[in-house]
């Protein structure tokens, strides 16, 4: 045979070993999972600041090269905890806001009761999120922002119907729905700080208050407008 006709030799794809069926990307991803889950029981019972790496292996039944596998650092993996937190949270209240009546008040109710019941079920979600988000890195701090900001971009929707001033100019909308969040936020915090203490039907009456206030201004208004068109 003509050596010049013979087709080089060229390695078979080496094929990806399975575990138990699973390949290594999908193992990978299950013990990335099992690091937040372990991330949550620790950061959200001790804290960031007294959470170690061991702690956090030993929650998610992993050995501590497991955590460097998708980790760099505690920080890094306290951000995929909020970032999985903050999802869980948006996803129920954009479904109960799918069945809310589609007024202000409508609206507001349901998703302020699924934010507080998110943390009251289970407070370790409020560690995270409420407490100690601020305090670990300024990644962290820049999601919580995000966080807050999403919130006040559905509020700001309401709000307009809520203050007719802001149509003459005379307030800041932006301004008022980043105010209105941080007082939600706030009671919230108190809330979770004293032990659920309060049913929260009555969080969820005093964090209406406000915006109770506003409808009442807004309907006072309008009807002084309608009396002096007439």
């Amino acid at each position: 045979m003509d050596t010049a006709d013979q087709s080089p030799l060229i390695p078979a794809p080496t094929a990806k070993r399975r575990y138990g069926g699973v390949l290594p990307e999908e193992r990978q991803r299950q013990r990335r999972e099992k690091l937040i889950e372990g991330a949550i029981e620790v950061f959200g019972t001790k804290g960031f600041h007294a959470t170690t790496v061991r702690e956090v292996c030993v929650a998610a039944h992993l050995t501590e090269r497991y955590f460097y596998e998708s980790f760099k650092t505690l920080p890094q993996l306290y951000l995929a905890a909020y970032g999985a937190l903050r999802e869980q949270l948006m996803q129920r209240t954009l479904s109960a806001l799918a069945q809310a009546e589609p007024t202000p008040l409508g609206m507001l109710e349901p998703a302020m009761r699924v934010f507080l019941a998110f943390i009251r079920d289970d407070p370790r979600r409020g560690r995270i999120m409420l407490v100690d988000s601020l305090g670990v890195n300024h990644e962290v701090a820049a999601m919580s922002g995000a966080t807050a900001r999403d919130y006040s971009a559905m509020l700001r929707m309401h709000l307009h119907r809520l203050v007719p001033e802001a149509d003459q100019g005379k307030v800041n909308l932006d301004l008022l729905a980043d105010g209105m969040i941080g007082l939600n936020v706030l009671l919230a915090a108190r809330w979770m700080q004293d032990g659920f203490a309060e049913p929260i039907d009555t969080v969820v009456h005093t964090n209406l208050l406000p915006y109770r206030g506003m409808l009442a201004l807004a309907s006072q208004s309008t009807s002084q407008s309608a009396s002096h068109a007439d």
